[in-house]
């Protein structure tokens, strides 16, 4: 007799692995979207650090009194009067300025107004002192008193050459910090690297090097010893700073650095602020991680109770297969009994 008993048992361990090893393709891919995920959040992170070294940099010649003129003249201090309270240019203030009204005889703001292209300009405070005025960079005013026929003019006093070395010290750590930044970001973005599809640190990295020119008037920053290279760089010449800010356009450079630093502190601020671009970046994936993390732990509880049930069913098949083999050798015993008897019985 031939049939069960020819049947092998099955290998209980070697059976279920097979078929988990498709089932588990899934929980590995997961896997590996996770890490994925986690190394995208690492190099945003590596970013976002960068660039607030490049923000602190830009911070140090923006927010330093160091080469901002340390007095402002007024032509009629009797009407108005102003300090410099950091960023602001030497030379004269840009739109001649007309005090209307103060906080005293009954009024409770103070105006002042001034043309500018062509129209305009009214500004009111709650109080006789104006602060974060666009157009008045870096200067805080304070009016005393009318005057509706002559226009106040504002002129901070120029920069010292003493102050030459505070500056030239901070333009080479702004650019050293800047280049290290587009390094980080030319790596991150390679065939290897972490974030090589994603567009936000391309954006970035154009940003900064758009910093090198002056949206409205274009001025090149060369004079000052700071250049935009072809490969995306920059390159700063301190001895030609240096020249510079000991000659008669000290102010004009003064401005233009000044500038140029707070334009590269804009872009780093829109990037790294809480609801900054890395920032966002950073969220999503971490969000991401999260649900992953989720998926991974749900997808392995399953995979545990799955293996469990394919061990279980193959080992009762196996369970009824030797039953059913002991059932066949038993029968065929009985057979042969049988068989032998009627030969004996002849």
């Amino acid at each position: 007799m031939v049939g069960i008993s020819s049947m092998n048992l099955i290998d209980v361990p070697s059976i279920v692995a097979n078929i988990m090893f498709a089932d588990s393709l899934r929980s590995n891919r997961l896997v590996e979207q996770k890490s994925e995920q986690n190394a995208e959040i690492t190099a945003y992170q590596a970013l976002n650090t960068s660039l607030l070294q490049v923000a602190d940099a830009a911070e140090a010649i923006t927010g330093s009194t160091s080469w901002v003129p340390a007095s402002i003249s007024s032509s009629d201090a009797s009407v108005a009067s102003a300090y410099a309270s950091g960023g602001a240019v030497a030379g004269a203030s840009p739109y001649p300025f007309t005090v209307t009204t103060i906080v005293e005889e009954g009024s409770d703001t103070a105006t002042i107004t001034y043309t500018k292209n062509d129209a305009l300009q009214t500004v009111t405070s709650s109080s006789n002192t104006f602060t974060g005025l666009a157009d008045f960079p870096g200067m805080t005013i304070t009016v005393s008193a009318v005057d509706l026929v002559d226009p106040v003019t504002l002129t901070p006093s120029a920069t010292t050459v003493t102050d030459a070395s505070v500056m030239t010290s901070a333009v080479s750590s702004l650019v050293t910090k800047l280049n290290n930044s587009l390094a980080l970001i030319t790596s991150q973005i390679s065939a290897s690297g972490a974030l090589d599809t994603d567009y936000t640190p391309r954006d970035i990295s154009q940003r900064l090097l758009n910093t090198s020119w002056d949206d409205n008037t274009l001025t090149s920053l060369a004079n000052a010893g700071i250049e935009l290279t072809r490969v995306g760089t920059f390159t700063y010449n301190e001895a030609t700073l240096t020249t510079a800010l000991a000659g008669g356009s000290a102010a004009l450079i003064i401005g233009e650095v000044a500038a140029f630093a707070a334009r590269v502190e804009n872009v780093t601020t829109s990037a790294t602020s809480v609801t900054g671009t890395i920032t966002r970046e950073i969220n999503t994936r971490q969000s991401r991680v999260s649900d992953l993390s989720t998926a991974i732990t749900d997808l392995a509880a399953y995979l545990t109770r799955r293996e469990e049930s394919l061990t279980v069913y193959y080992s009762q098949l196996n369970a009824t297969i030797q039953a059913l083999q002991n059932q066949q050798s038993y029968l065929q015993t009985q057979l042969d009994v049988f068989t032998k008897a009627l030969t004996v019985n002849r």
